[in-house]
């Protein structure tokens, strides 16, 4: 199983993460695949795209409405956010991390 990140979020415990639903949903949503999402959040992001990645990974990678996602973000901030999309990538691929291919996932997409 897919490694998770928790947080604690208007005093209750959520947790994070980037299961198969929310990767082949991020890559859906950005038409992109989803290396390539994560490279160009590294670059330059949207509001709008951090709150769409966190809105598919909430909820144990099962997802919530952007609705809650972006009470999620108004809660841990912008920056906060964006450290905890990074945690779930190298939870969601652990291999990377140590410099290997996560599987082909660079040639995913």
């Amino acid at each position: 199983m897919i490694s998770g990140v928790t947080r604690q979020i208007g005093g209750r415990s959520e947790t994070f993460r980037m299961t198969t639903r929310a990767m082949m949903a991020i890559e859906d949503r950005f038409n992109k695949g989803l290396i390539e999402v994560l490279q160009g959040l590294e670059s330059g992001f949207r509001i709008s795209d951090i709150v769409a990645l966190v809105s598919e990974c909430a909820e144990d990678g099962k997802g919530v409405d952007v609705s809650r996602a972006s009470e999620i973000v108004d809660e841990i901030g912008v920056t906060e956010a964006g450290g905890l999309l990074g945690e779930l990538a190298e939870a969601a691929f652990p291999e990377a991390k140590k410099g290997k291919n996560a599987k082909g996932a660079a040639r995913s997409k």
